[in-house]
């Protein structure tokens, strides 16, 4: 019986060193994966941007800024009202934003109680074009446009021709689009430019989203959209070069632009036309201040801006807007 007993404890007291060990292994294995996870989190830079640098940001920035850095770039393009909204009510916590125009940011810096964004700073400037498909039944046409030997609002303006534009209520180009034809009516004098290209402000038959609309374009669906001058040469799209009173590119023109607007249907915001100068901010949901801040550094450093300059967004001297008490001092001049 002495040595039953025995034998039970030694039996029990082997499996409850081996049940410790294990649950200490295991524990420590934990431990290890949860710091693993922290520390890739930790070295990620989430940024969301304009749905216009997809390509840039993708093919270029991203990589340029993880070579130069070291930190993980993570990026996401979608329409820069989109991206406001989706920040706004919680679905998303960049590190940065990245926006066409500066009233997405905006509407970040009014949100009550607390803006979750405080400031902006100017970085480059945008030009409106016509870009269009070389697949196109009427590339001639659009060709002749192209060289100023028919109107561009005349060519668009066909029966069957297929016009592409992304919706006003979730894209800056969007709304920019309705007021550079607006502006064309203005220009050429000729009140029914903006009715005959576009029809309805929110034309069904016309809005695609702005992630996916060069796409359609360039797998023939569309004959021609409303872009951005960066985003036709990032794509290799040929396209039509409008003139500085309507293409929303020339601090110049800025008095005339004013005359025509938009309204947002989402709160009554009326956007007028002015220069499209694309901004930057770090919101106030940002995770890695230190990574956000090198991605800023960057995007503004001589190296950052050639690279957007040579995909055709014009570099400005920076500007802010905001607190800008609240801009962090880290940011080289």
């Amino acid at each position: 019986m002495t040595n039953y007993i025995a034998n039970f404890k030694h039996k029990h007291g082997l499996i409850l060193i081996i049940f410790v060990w294990i649950f200490f292994v295991f524990t420590i294995n934990e431990f290890l994966i949860v710091n693993a996870t922290t520390a890739t989190s930790t070295n990620e830079v989430f940024v969301m941007y304009a749905g216009s640098l997809v390509k840039i940001f993708e093919d270029m920035v991203g990589p340029a800024f993880e070579n130069k850095s070291g930190y993980t770039y993570v990026g996401e393009g979608k329409g820069s009202v989109q991206v406001s909204n989706l920040i706004r009510d919680g679905f998303r916590t960049p590190d940065v934003f990245v926006s066409a125009g500066t009233i997405p940011i905006v509407r970040l810096m009014n949100t009550n109680p607390t803006p979750i964004a405080d400031w902006l700073l100017e970085f480059g400037s945008a030009e409106i074009v016509i870009a269009y498909s070389q697949n196109s039944p009427h590339y001639s046409d659009l060709e002749k446009a192209r060289k100023g030997e028919v109107p561009w609002y005349d060519v668009i303006s066909q029966e069957g021709f297929k016009f592409g534009r992304t919706d006003p209520e979730l894209d800056p180009k969007g709304y920019y689009g309705i007021i550079t034809a607006e502006l064309a009516n203005i220009y050429y004098n000729d009140s029914s430019i903006k009715d005959r290209m576009l029809g309805d402000d929110r034309n069904p038959k016309q809005i695609f989203p702005e992630e996916t609309l060069k796409t359609v374009l360039e797998t023939g669906q569309l004959d021609s959209i409303v872009a951005y001058k960066h985003e036709a040469i990032s794509r290799g799209l040929p396209y039509i070069t409008l003139p500085d009173e309507i293409n929303l590119s020339n601090p110049k023109f800025s008095n005339f632009y004013k005359q025509a607007n938009y309204t947002l249907e989402s709160d009554q915001r009326v956007i007028y036309g002015e220069p499209v100068y694309f901004s930057i901010t770090i919101p106030n949901t940002v995770k890695n201040l230190d990574g956000a801040i090198s991605f800023v550094n960057f995007i503004l450093s001589k190296n950052g801006s050639h690279l957007i300059e040579n995909q055709g967004l014009n570099r400005i001297n920076i500007t802010s807007e905001g607190d800008v008490d609240k801009i962090p001092l880290d940011f080289k001049p």
